[in-house]
């Protein structure tokens, strides 16, 4: 069977894509209040080093696999095989949690008069990503490639609109650093460095797949700078037009941020903008986290082919939605609070970087070992 690949750009729309997901419209960094966007700057930075991290271990291994075999290379086989189910396992539960987002957010802003069940939802989007997945990498790659450049023109009319807003006030996001950089540090670490730029760690699942890795290890990195500087914009806006107290108490600000676009009494009610911005980011980023358990659980249990598990493990993640996660304060608290500390930290920093000292001891072992005659 003929193996399916996918271009560096095509990656890298749907790493950035990924990335923005939920967070541009949950407004991620406003426990730093005013210095919102300078957290995310240095949330920015940091994750680009992880994705170093991510993609120079993948360069250390000598199969250049799956994240089953550098998991395998890296830990030996039991380890390895523990470790991949429980990556797999985590790719699985934070599908969930995206799809749980895209449904409060439905019913908040697109449904706010309609009586729609949030089952219903969930299942609907979960059909779209189970038919995603059966067409395969290719299809998903082609349809992110097309989708950013509709997501990147809606976001960068939204950004031009806002900035010539009168409700606008960069006195908003003054004095810079008002409260000293501990609070800033403590929304980096660990909440904006895994959420998003630490689940790029599910782009490991994903290298086997390019047609030339090596012009993704040199500009792949840009996928983390553009999504953090969209990111950064959209924090801007929400204190400058909302205030950062007002904007922490906001559920989706962004989405408050901008239902005051009025551009010549002309332009105006562009909050449609802002749910096609998040449909599109979180419907790639609930299939790359969905793909990646998927093609992942069927190598571990070793299937002849991965759309056996498709119904099987887009059920799996249904049913967590559905009976975990159906009240959006306590979903909330767990994915900005809990999950950082206990779950993200564990698999996005820890794990990679004990993987990648092991594959370069191995590496430096291997070179200085002596060459029999």
């Amino acid at each position: 069977m003929q193996i399916q690949r996918i271009g560096t750009f095509q990656l890298f729309t749907m790493a950035v894509l990924s990335q923005l997901g939920s967070a541009i419209v949950l407004g991620i960094g406003s426990d730093a209040k005013k210095d919102a966007w300078i957290a995310l700057l240095v949330g920015t930075i940091c994750g680009i080093g992880l994705f170093f991290l991510y993609v120079c271990s993948y360069q250390l291994s000598r199969e250049r696999g799956s994240l089953l075999n550098i998991l395998q290379e890296a830990f030996n086989r039991p380890i390895g095989y523990i470790l991949a189910f429980l990556y797999y396992g985590y790719f699985i539960y934070l599908a969930a949690r995206v799809t749980a987002d895209f449904s409060f957010f439905m019913n908040e802003v697109l449904f706010i008069n309609i009586n729609m069940n949030a089952w219903l939802i969930k299942a609907t989007i979960l059909l779209l990503v189970a038919y995603a997945c059966y067409l395969g990498i290719e299809t998903i790659g082609r349809t992110s490639e097309n989708l950013f450049f509709i997501m990147l023109s809606f976001t960068m009319l939204v950004v031009i609109l806002m900035f010539f807003q009168e409700q606008f006030e960069f006195k908003n996001l003054r004095p810079i650093v008002e409260n000293g950089w501990m609070p800033i540090f403590r929304t980096v670490f660990p909440t904006i460095i895994t959420f998003p730029f630490g689940e790029s760690i599910v782009l490991l699942c994903f290298f086997q797949f390019l047609t030339a890795f090596s012009t993704f290890l040199k500009k792949g990195w840009l996928s983390i700078l553009v999504s953090g500087s969209i990111l950064i914009f959209a924090s801007i806006l929400n204190v400058g037009v909302l205030t950062a107290d007002l904007a922490k108490d906001f559920n989706f600000p962004f989405i408050k941020t901008i239902e005051h676009i009025n551009f010549l009494n002309f332009i105006r009610h562009l909050e449609l903008l802002a749910i096609l911005i998040f449909m599109i980011g979180g419907l790639i980023k609930i299939l790359l986290f969905s793909y990646a358990g998927i093609t992942g659980m069927s190598e571990l249990f070793k299937m002849n082919s991965y759309k056996k598990m498709i119904i099987p493990l887009l059920s799996i993640i249904y049913l967590i939605c559905v009976l975990f996660m159906n009240n959006y304060v306590i979903h909330i608290y767990i994915g900005l609070k809990v999950i950082p500390v206990y779950v993200h930290l564990f698999f996005q920093i820890f794990i990679p970087v004990l993987f990648f000292i092991s594959l370069l001891i191995k590496k430096q072992t291997k070179q200085t070992k002596p060459k029999r005659n």
